[in-house]
């Protein structure tokens, strides 16, 4: 490793670190724009010079571009050096318009900071200013281009990290315009990236503009909520409200960037329906009342059936420390009905993946090094977005990517696609261990032999699979095919899509083989009189909304513990508001068994938006009581068990009790995983007759609209499309359908008026479904038993 001096300070830093980085280390600030650590460098902005006194260069150079070797001698403060960067930011001065005390950036510009620290504070310039006209590009981003200073940050994000496709440079020399062609909204998923990358305030948050100064807000780091695989966000609150969200930086999952849903939809902290105050039968009361009026009942219902009659449910939005709590408050009780999760087909997925994931374990930033990706069964776009990116840094950086799956799947990036319909993906793994592939045809045999070879030859291989359409037996599968191709040496990688933020750790905590199909039908024969759930809503995350609704209806009481205006929520009898993720702490453990804590960012309260009626805000604020804002989940199942209610104090208890806490403390960071035998057992698919003409109903997760807690989010809002099913060119033809027209989906759940959308690249016989919350198709729940569905076209209108 190379060790050089900069400014009479001497460091050693690894092969492939440039002088600027080097400089950062020691804590030299030297004033940069084009260079940023995810980005790399390209020297565009010749902002970060030094004078290279002795060493293999010499002179005054950029520092971004000249790589760090033994025997470096280098000074930032040399005149010659201090004169270039004094002119560079003078010169990238002369067309802003200086509208600092309006701009969002203010406070956080880099611009700020760096014209200062490049030594230019006087304006000389006085002539005609470079003006352009501002784009619409959509509801998460907004364009000031007259503050622009052309370091191509933004270009290099969109289309270079990101693959996006729509946005770009055009002009020449001093009038270059970065954005589209003509306006419209920004189509990458990862377009809110533009705001934390542009060190101006040329791309701002559009949900965020003109709400507070930066200054001013609650910040704390956070564990994005909305998909398994753990993203770092910095959430910012103000006057009871959480106001935007913005890219944590972790090496291990999401590098420094974040996907729009992670970024924009942050809205159901805010959501008017939201219910602050414990209701009871309809109505307010205090949190004494409500705590004491929940263990009346329940000890009624023991008494008169036995503890067996009351079913706990846990949940993948639930911290680690609230489903501990859970679990150990239901076992006080004599309960032995417990599970983590309502939709079974997740909750096996889960299951095996704690279980056998081992040293198949692979983070994104490993996927970000892998020489082959295969995914299969998995939509990275639509399950985990941060995924696709990922895969699209190992393909730039020379690996290979294929998909197996039945829709059109974009990965961002080159690579190969094999339509494969959903109930013969676990063909597909035997076929890929046992490499017999004669029961495909001669072209999936090619592609299928193709794979299997890159598997066997590649460095670095990684699987990645979707919960939802392997399922659990699809899941286990997946395992024993991982082992055909991990010899001692060189494992092949695992990264499993699951169902929610800490799906991986209510895996680790389910206590047996049950899951809740099992206790749904002790509801229907009456076994089951009462439930509890814990940030869950089983009237919408079971797969067979009918027969959920049909057992739910059945029992005797309802209590709920949640933060969200869920369908569980309006029908409980008893409701316990909780606090979402950035009102609390606690730990997610990721897809990867990677645990995570996330801290408080501010006080759950009643916004000031509400309470002061859109009015300036009041001059002496109140803090509210203690029965008028909601709590933590953990610190209401600690009041139960009347344990202490703080974290800190907590945790040393729960290690005592759990051999899981005890790991967190003595191994801080590293992957959890069950204990050998932890699976749930596998399930044998029924034969089945295909009705004639029928179409396999394949509903599945979309970017925006499926999400529960994107889909209470207005800016989101925003980019959900009208219903639609998706079908192959020639199916279509069959059935004399045409691409936009509306038609009409009969299924066994009902009739559905969605438009038709065609595609080449899906696999036939099939129509996908995205799921969309609010909507008729909500009823459609991914992972779900094999349905069929009839298309036609609408007559007259809707149904």
């Amino acid at each position: 490793m190379p060790t050089l001096t900069i400014d009479n300070l001497t460091i050693t830093v690894p092969e492939g670190t440039n002088v600027l980085q080097a400089a950062e280390q020691l804590g030299i600030v030297i004033p940069h724009f084009c260079y940023h650590a995810a980005l790399g460098a390209v020297g565009a902005c010749r902002l970060c010079a030094m004078t290279f006194v002795d060493g293999p260069v010499k002179g005054v150079q950029m520092s971004c571009m000249v790589e760090a070797k033994d025997g470096m001698v280098v000074s930032t403060s040399e005149a010659q050096a201090q004169e270039q960067r004094a002119h560079v930011i003078e010169w990238l001065m002369m067309n802003h318009p200086h509208d600092c005390p309006v701009c969002d950036e203010g406070g956080q510009c880099q611009l700020q900071d760096m014209t200062i620290a490049g030594g230019h504070g006087l304006r000389r310039y006085g002539g005609k200013k470079r003006t352009f006209r501002n784009q619409d590009l959509g509801p998460f981003v907004i364009q000031e281009m007259n503050r622009c200073i052309q370091c191509y940050r933004c270009v290099r994000t969109y289309q270079d990290y990101c693959g996006g496709t729509d946005f770009g440079v055009m002009g020449s020399r001093q009038r270059l315009f970065f954005g589209r062609f003509q306006d419209g909204c920004l189509e990458s998923p990862f377009s809110g990236n533009l705001v934390d990358v542009c060190p101006t305030g040329t791309f701002t948050d559009k949900t965020f503009r003109y709400r507070s100064r930066v200054w001013d807000l609650e910040e704390a780091p956070s564990i994005c909520p909305h998909c398994s695989l753990g993203c770092a966000t910095i959430p910012g609150a103000r006057y009871g409200e959480l106001q935007r969200v913005r890219a944590g930086v972790n090496p291990h999952t999401n590098g420094f960037f974040l996907c729009d849903r992670g970024r924009f939809g942050y809205g159901h902290a805010n959501h008017p329906q939201r219910r602050r105050r414990p209701r009871l039968d309809g109505g307010e009361v205090s949190w004494k009342k409500a705590l004491a009026a929940l263990e009346d009942r329940l000890a009624a219902i023991r008494r008169i059936h036995g503890p067996d009659s009351i079913l706990y449910v846990g949940s993948a939005r639930a911290s680690l420390e609230a489903n501990t709590l859970f679990g150990q408050w239901a076992g006080r009780q004599g309960g032995r009905r417990l599970v983590y999760e309502v939709h079974p087909q997740r909750d096996r997925a889960a299951r095996h993946t704690a279980a056998l994931l081992g040293d198949h374990a692979r983070s994104l930033a490993d996927i970000r090094q892998a020489d082959f990706i295969l995914t299969l069964g998995c939509d990275p776009l639509g399950e985990g977005p941060l995924l696709a990116l990922a895969i699209r840094q190992a393909v730039r950086a020379g690996g290979l990517a294929a998909s197996i799956d039945p829709r059109p799947v974009d990965l961002c990036c080159p690579s190969a696609h094999l339509p494969m319909p959903p109930q013969r993906l676990p063909e597909v793994l035997t076929a890929l261990r046992t490499k017999d592939f004669s029961v495909f045809s001669r072209q999936e045999a090619s592609c299928l032999e193709g794979i299997a070879s890159r598997l066997d030859r590649a460095q670095r291989p990684v699987i990645a699979a979707g919960a939802d359409l392997l399922g659990g037996d699809g899941v286990h599968e997946l395992f024993r095919t991982l082992a055909a191709f991990s010899p001692a040496a060189r494992p092949c990688g695992a990264f499993v899509l699951l169902g929610g933020p800490n799906s991986y750790g209510g895996a680790l905590l389910s206590p047996g083989e049950d899951t809740f199909d099992h206790h749904l039908n002790a509801m229907l024969n009456g076994s089951v009189r009462a439930m509890v759930c814990l940030e869950t809503d089983p009237f919408s995350d079971y797969p067979d909304p009918a027969r959920a609704g049909a057992a739910l209806s059945r029992l005797e009481y309802l209590a709920v513990f949640d933060s969200l205006p869920t369908m569980a929520s309006r029908h409980a009898d008893l409701l316990l508001p909780t606090r979402v993720t950035a009102e609390g702490e606690g730990i997610f453990v990721n897809n990867e068994g990677r645990p995570q804590a996330f801290e408080p960012v501010f006080s759950a309260s009643l916004p000031l938006r509400e309470t002061g009626q859109g009015q300036h805000p009041p001059r002496e604020f109140t803090e509210p009581g203690p029965d008028e804002q909601p709590r933590q989940a953990w610190a209401i199942l600690a009041d139960l068990l009347g344990l202490k209610d703080s974290l800190t104090a907590l945790r040393p208890q729960l290690a005592a009790q759990n051999p899981l806490f005890a790991a967190l403390g003595e191994r801080p960071g590293e992957r959890l995983s069950a204990p050998a035998g932890a699976e749930a057992e596998n399930t044998a698919q029924p034969l089945e007759c295909v009705p004639e003409n029928a179409l396999t109903l394949l509903p599945v997760e979309s970017l925006f609209g499926s999400e529960l807690l994107a889909s209470l989010s207005p800016p989101l809002q925003l980019r959900d499309t009208d219903p639609y099913v998706l079908l192959h060119s020639e199916d279509a033809k069959e059935r004399g359908l045409r691409e936009g027209e509306r038609v009409r989906l009969s299924s066994s759940l009902g009739q559905f008026s969605l438009t038709l959308r065609l595609s080449a690249r899906m696999a036939r016989g099939i129509a996908i479904v995205p799921r969309q919350r609010g909507s008729g198709i909500e009823l459609l729940v991914p992972g779900g038993p094999r349905q069929y569905g009839w298309l036609e076209t609408e007559q007259g209108g809707q149904p």
